[in-house]
Order: C-alpha cells, then structure tokens, then sequence
C-alpha cells in the first residue's frame, strides 16, 4: 500500500507540473510588464562576465530593451561590455548602480557568483524593478520564500535562467 500512495503522489506532481509548464507561457503573455507593450524596457545587466556576457548579448537583439547601464567588478569585463553599448553608464558595484539608476531602469537582470543573487535580487525587487536571475536565485528555501513574498507584493515578474 505505501508503494501505491508514493506512485499516486509521484503521478499527480508530474500532472500538476505538466499543466503549470503548459500554462505557463500564457500567464507571462497575461501578466502585466514594466510599462506598455510595445514600449522600451530600460535595463541594466549586473554581471557581464561569462554568462553575464551572452545574457548581454542576448538583450542587444531585442529591439525593445534598451541598456541603459552595466556593473562588474571585474574592469576587463565592464570595458568587453561596455565596448559592446558605448551609452551605457557602468558600476563597479551593484548597490550605486541600484541607488543611481533607479528612475532609470524598469529591471536588472543578475549574473553574478551565485551567493550574491539573492541579495542583488531582492534589493531590485525592492525598488520596484524586474528580474532575470541566473542559476541558483536563492540558497535555501527561506530565501525563495522572501523573494516570492517580495516579488508577489512589489507586482514584479522574476524570471530564472536555466542554461
């Protein structure tokens, strides 16, 4: 009997799963952006190192996004991006960039070493700004309940890179 309710229970998670991935594009079409549709998304990249480079990249093809600014630590990666979008104003820390830009931006995407995502993510939250985190967004589930809680409350979309 206890393999039959552990087969029940595994069913109906790959079947709540299933219907939550086929819905999901149709909940993201729905919900409501930064601004109206069809206008520019200011954005800033936090990390342009590694991945943080073909993020980057990635947001350059979409004619609506603009970047506006970039943040890295590392000067050889800011200079690679910031040769890549000569406008873009540059940081070397996250928190001025936050600070700085805020009427600027309407969202930060997140590529940094993974201990710092949560903090940089939450903080964007905070000031009312979208997110695109890369790999893991938080270490432990209390952190993923935060920034849900945060996310929920601020009306801002959180999207995870899973590359």
């Amino acid at each position: 009997m206890e393999e039959n309710n552990y087969s029940e229970s595994r069913r109906r998670f790959i079947k709540t799963a299933a219907a939550a991935a086929v819905a999901a594009p149709f909940i993201i079409r729905c919900s409501p952006g930064p601004s109206k549709p069809g206008s520019t998304l200011r954005h800033a990249c936090i990390g342009v190192g590694g991945m943080g480079m073909q993020d980057l990249k990635r947001f350059l093809e979409d004619p609506n996004v603009k970047i506006v600014a970039l943040c890295d630590v590392d000067s050889v990666n800011l200079k690679k991006a910031s040769d890549l979008v000569p406008g873009a104003r540059t940081y070397t820390d996250w928190r001025k960039l936050l600070k700085e830009e805020d009427d600027n931006i309407d969202s930060v995407n997140v590529t940094v070493p993974d201990h710092n995502h949560f903090i940089i993510a939450y903080s964007a939250i905070k000031k009312g700004k979208h997110v695109y985190c890369q790999k893991p967004m938080c270490h432990d589930v209390a952190e993923v309940r935060s920034l849900t809680k945060s996310a929920v409350k601020a009306g801002m979309m959180t999207q995870l890179g899973t590359q």
